[in-house]
């Protein structure tokens, strides 16, 4: 499958884990969807990067900015930075999930950081760890 088909799916059907997670949290079948997700999309993630590093164009490399600049230049690199993001969110939105239920947070307090994780990444973890101390009066994480 080309790069440009795989963003496509990828992109689309990455909603279906982020509406169990907001809509069906306590499904059982939620955490294993989002979490097997985000697995597949790291897997993906590895065979586009593998497919780019086995070829001999590119010129690409993480030794300086310039062979950095030439690894985002490639559809695979430029598609394993945006699987990465991806998953990373959707790890990270699973597991607040997880734990509000543990903490017995409303799932109404999660939902604004779920949508702010899945749009921007690390702000919404920063309003979800701020919704967590407001309960726990805690920033400890076990």
């Amino acid at each position: 499958m080309s790069a440009d088909n795989f963003y496509w799916y990828a992109s689309i059907l990455i909603f279906l884990p982020w509406l169990l997670l907001i809509l069906a949290p306590n499904s059982r079948f939620t955490e294993p969807v989002a979490f097997g997700s985000a697995t597949i999309l790291l897997i993906a993630a590895a065979v586009f990067t593998f497919r780019y590093l086995t070829r001999s164009e590119g010129g690409g490399s993480f030794l300086s900015l310039e062979g950095f600049e030439n690894l985002f230049r490639s559809k695979e690199m430029l598609l394993t930075g945006w699987l990465n993001y991806l998953s990373f969110c959707l790890l990270v939105g699973t597991w607040q999930t997880h734990d509000a239920r543990q903490l017995k947070i409303g799932h109404i307090f999660v939902i604004p950081s779920l949508l702010l994780t899945m749009l921007t990444g690390p702000a919404g973890l920063l309003l979800y760890l701020m919704v967590r101390f407001f309960k726990t009066k805690k920033w400890d994480i076990r």
